[in-house]
C-alpha cells in the first residue's frame, strides 16, 4: 500500500504531502489541483511499465501508430511548478515487513537536451526500526558516487564485506527512471533488486477510472477479464463474476442495493461476432440490456466490476467519485469500497466534490480524507488532512462537517490556519 507522496515542485504543488490509507478521500475546489495528484500518480504508473521520461510525460506509441500511453496533461511545459526546471516526487509503500521509500528527482527539458533523471534513491526499513537502509543512491550523504554528465546517471550501492571502504558504483542511462533499469543490473545483489522489482509491480498494479457510459455499453469478447480505464470489457468482466456463485450473488445484492431494479439474473447474449452484451434480468422476467440501462446503473456496475472482478488492481484512482451517484446510494457505495479496502488487497484514492460523502466515511477512512487547496493570491497548491484542521474531528463525530463543507468552512479554516504560520502573509 502506498502511504504517502510528496510532491516538490510538481505541477502546481510547490512542496505538498499527501498521506494515504486503504481508502483515501480528497476533497476541494475546482482548480485546487486534485487532478494533478492524479498526474503524479500516472507518472509512478509510466516508470513502473518501464517508459522513458519524454515517453512518460509525453505519449508512447507502438507498432502500427497506437497510442499506447498518454502522456501527463500540459506536457513538459506544465509538469514543474511555475515554470520550474526540475521536480521531485517521494512515495512510501509499506508491506507486512518493511516501509519502502521511493524518490525521484527529474531535471525537465532545455534546449536539444531531453528530460532526464538527475537524482534517485530506494531505501528501506524494517518494521520496529527508525532508521532507512539505503539500496541505491545517486547522491549519498557521506559517499555520493561521481557524476559524468549526460547521457548516463551513477548510483552507489551500500557498503559491504567485499566493499568496505565504498559501496559498488553502477550506470544507468539518465532518460530512464534508474527503478526499471535496476533489476536487470546483475552487479547488484538479488536482494538488492528484489526490493526494486517489489516496487515496481505495485507500481504497475494502478488503474485509473474514467467511465463512459458510450464504452461500457459496447459488447465484449468472452474472456477479457480486465475492465478498461473507460468501462471496456464491462460484459465480460461482469460475466467472469457470474461464472462463481458467491461473487455472483454478491455483485446482486449490491446492484439491488445501489439501484431501484429488482435484479434477480443475468443475461450474457452473443452477437454475430462472437461479443458478449449485458442483459439485466428483474423478477418479472424483464430484460435490460446495456444499451437501455441508466448511466448511472452502469456506472454502479463499472465501479462493482473493478472491485469484485477476478482481476483486480491493487490501486485505483476514482476522479468524482460520486459522479452519475443519487446521493442516497452513496453511502451503499461507501459501504462496498471499505468492505473491499478491508481485505488489504485494494487501495482506493478517489476525488469528490459531494459534502455528502464526509460524513459517510467511516471513522477510519475519515483519517485518510485530505483537503487539497489554494490561497488567495497564491500560486501553490497545499494538501491538510481534515482531522488535523483544528474542531474539523469534532464536527466529523458530530456529523456537521458536511454542512460546513459545502458552506466553503473547510478552505476558511485553513486559510486562517495558514496565514498565522505564514506570519500573516496569506489572506
Amino acid at each position: 500500500m502506498i502511504t504517502s507522496l510528496n510532491l516538490q515542485g510538481f505541477k502546481n504543488f510547490q512542496n505538498a504531502k499527501l498521506s494515504l490509507g486503504p481508502l483515501s478521500t480528497m476533497v476541494g475546489t475546482n482548480a485546487s489541483g486534485k487532478s494533478n495528484l492524479r498526474d503524479a500518480f500516472r507518472f509512478l504508473h509510466g516508470i513502473s511499465r518501464g517508459y522513458t521520461l519524454p515517453e512518460i510525460i509525453g505519449e508512447k506509441y507502438i507498432e502500427g501508430g497506437v497510442l499506447q500511453w498518454r502522456g501527463i496533461r500540459g506536457g513538459t511545459r506544465e509538469v514543474a511548478f511555475g515554470g520550474m526546471s526540475e521536480f521531485a516526487l517521494t512515495a512510501e509503500l509499506k508491506t507486512d515487513k518493511e516501509t519502502v521509500r521511493y524518490c525521484l528527482g527529474v531535471q525537465l527539458a532545455d534546449g536539444d537536451m531531453q528530460p532526464r533523471v538527475i537524482r534517485e534513491s530506494l531505501a528501506t526499513r524494517s518494521r520496529g526500526f527508525f532508521g532507512w537502509d539505503g539500496i541505491y543512491d545517486t547522491h549519498w550523504s557521506d559517499d555520493p558516487p561521481a557524476q559524468e554528465g549526460h547521457p548516463y546517471i551513477f548510483v552507489r550501492l551500500p557498503r559491504d564485506a567485499r566493499n568496505r571502504k565504498h559501496g559498488k558504483r553502477l550506470r544507468f542511462l539518465d532518460n530512464t527512471p534508474i527503478l526499471t533499469q535496476f533489476s536487470d543490473h546483475r552487479e547488484a545483489k538479488r536482494a538488492y533488486r528484489d526490493v526494486g522489482e517489489r516496487v515496481v509491480e505495485a507500481l504497475g498494479s494502478m488503474r485509473f477510472l474514467d467511465l463512459a457510459p458510450d464504452a461500457m455499453r459496447m459488447p465484449s469478447l468472452p474472456g477479457q477479464n480486465i475492465l478498461g480505464d473507460r468501462g471496456e470489457n464491462l460484459s465480460s468482466v461482469l460475466q467472469a463474476i457470474c461464472a462463481e456463485k458467491q461473487p455472483k450473488e454478491a455483485l446482486t445484492n449490491w446492484l439491488t442495493a445501489l439501484t431501484p431494479l429488482d435484479v434477480v439474473d443475468f443475461a450474457f447474449v452473443p452477437d454475430q461476432t462472437g461479443r458478449i452484451l449485458l442483459n439485466l434480468i428483474e423478477s418479472d422476467g424483464r430484460h435490460t440490456s446495456a444499451y437501455s440501462a441508466s448511466d448511472g446503473t452502469l456506472r454502479f456496475l463499472a465501479m462493482i466490476a473493478a472491485l469484485l472482478g477476478p482481476s483486480p488492481a491493487r490501486f485505483y484512482f476514482f476522479e468524482e467519485l460520486e459522479n452519475g451517484i443519487h446521493p442516497t446510494r452513496l453511502h451503499l457505495l461507501l459501504q462496498l469500497i471499505e468492505q473491499r479496502v478491508k481485505s488489504g488487497q485494494i487501495q482506493l484514492v478517489a476525488t469528490s466534490h459531494s459534502p455528502q460523502l464526509l460524513g459517510f466515511l467511516s471513522p477510519e477512512a475519515q483519517t485518510h480524507a485530505s483537503l487539497v487547496y489554494r490561497l488567495e493570491d497564491t500560486p501553490d497548491a497545499r494538501i491538510k488532512r481534515i482531522v488535523d484542521i483544528p474542531h474539523a474531528g469534532d464536527l466529523l463525530k458530530k456529523g456537521d462537517l458536511s454542512k460546513l463543507h459545502a458552506s466553503g468552512w473547510l478552505e476558511d479554516a485553513v486559510a486562517f490556519i495558514d496565514a498565522d504560520e505564514d506570519g500573516g502573509n496569506a489572506q
